[in-house]
């Protein structure tokens, strides 16, 4: 499993199209595919058009001080393929973009974003474009300030013969209990050369309150890095692709017990696949799948919905076209919730998912 993260880039690249905007002024709406009379429910909605088009960004919602959902968007890659370090914040209730301050450091393949208190946590992510160089960075934005606070890094983790393994990115973030629960590709070094993916998942937990990093179980043997889950009833649901084959691995972590258990997967990994838990199901949406009959990867329009009550998983509305490399937060409209789904090419890098 010796991968690099700019080689996990290729599948981002193939949906951007745009040079980015680079400065930090409010950006009006643009005009949408679908109208307010057109929506129905288990429907998608075109809406305005993200600027500084980015793949493989971290994305999160906070809601602000008068109660509208506002979804950050962070970092990620810009159609020329490096890290970018903009911050672009959509409120859905005004339908309109905004620049925010800048990460501290271009930031692509993180491993997402987890909300504590009103605050964004990002984790993990490469600053170059050869994507050699991950780190295990923390750094924490304040809506309510417009600032960016490192914290501590993720803990090097200690293996056998002496090897050290980093959690630097490319998995996925959930938040149970007011702690943020990090499951991160595992990274080795190579000297002289960069760090690439040796390892099964690596799992951290953090505690804002103490600023400091704990080793979990690992979720996985035998698997690439995790970049899709949620947290469901309190308990943190992943899935991974298996090393050496394209098939797809699924478990559940309990925090109470401090386990993982297995649970149904798809039947192929979905490599750059958005998700979310929305009404105690997991959605993942679009994302790229390897087709046997073709021996190439395909680009996914699909959404497919994981019920943890059942363990199975079903349909729901295709998004309007196949796209992959990126990123979806719950939001709310006027009280009722909804998935935005953002990344990749404009128009259309802007998608509301209406149960």
């Amino acid at each position: 499993m010796r991968t690099s993260l700019c080689l996990l880039a290729g599948l981002a690249l193939v949906a951007a199209c745009a040079e980015e905007a680079t400065q930090p002024t409010a950006i009006d709406e643009q005009p949408t595919t679908t109208t307010a009379l057109a929506v129905t429910s288990d429907s998608w909605l075109t809406l305005a058009n993200m600027p500084a088009n980015r793949t493989d960004l971290a994305v999160a919602t906070v809601t602000n001080a008068a109660g509208q959902s506002v979804v950050y968007t962070i970092g990620g890659l810009t159609p020329t393929g490096m890290p970018s370090a903009k911050v672009t914040a959509y409120n859905v209730a005004t339908k309109t973009w905004t620049f925010r301050r800048p990460l501290p450091v271009p930031l692509a393949q993180t491993s997402g974003a987890g909300v504590i208190d009103g605050k964004i946590y990002v984790s993990g992510g490469y600053d170059d474009r050869s994507g050699l160089f991950p780190w295990g960075t923390l750094y924490v934005y304040d809506p309510a300030t417009n600032s960016w606070t490192r914290k501590s890094d993720i803990p090097r983790v200690d293996g056998p013969g002496g090897d050290r393994y980093y959690g630097a990115g490319n998995g996925v973030t959930g938040v149970i209990q007011g702690k943020l629960y990090v499951v991160s590709g595992c990274f080795m070094p190579d000297i002289g050369v960069g760090y690439f993916e040796w390892c099964d998942p690596l799992f951290f937990r953090y505690n804002p309150v103490t600023d400091r990093w704990v080793t979990l179980p690992r979720p996985f043997t035998g698997a690439d890095s995790p970049r899709i889950g949620g947290v469901i009833g309190g308990k943190f649901y992943v899935m991974a692709q298996s090393s050496g084959t394209r098939e797809a691995k699924f478990a559940v972590y309990d925090p109470a017990t401090n386990q993982w258990t297995a649970r149904t997967p798809l039947g192929l990994a979905r490599p750059g696949a958005a998700s979310t838990a929305f009404q105690g199901k997991l959605y993942v949406m679009g994302g790229s799948r390897y087709n046997a009959k073709t021996d190439a990867w395909e680009m996914l329009d699909i959404t497919i919905v994981y019920d943890p009550a059942t363990d199975a998983w079903t349909r729901r509305a295709s998004l309007p076209g196949p796209r992959t490399a990126l990123g979806a937060s719950r939001v709310n409209l006027n009280g009722k919730p909804r998935i935005e789904l953002v990344g990749g090419n404009a128009p259309g890098n802007n998608l509301q998912y209406v149960p």
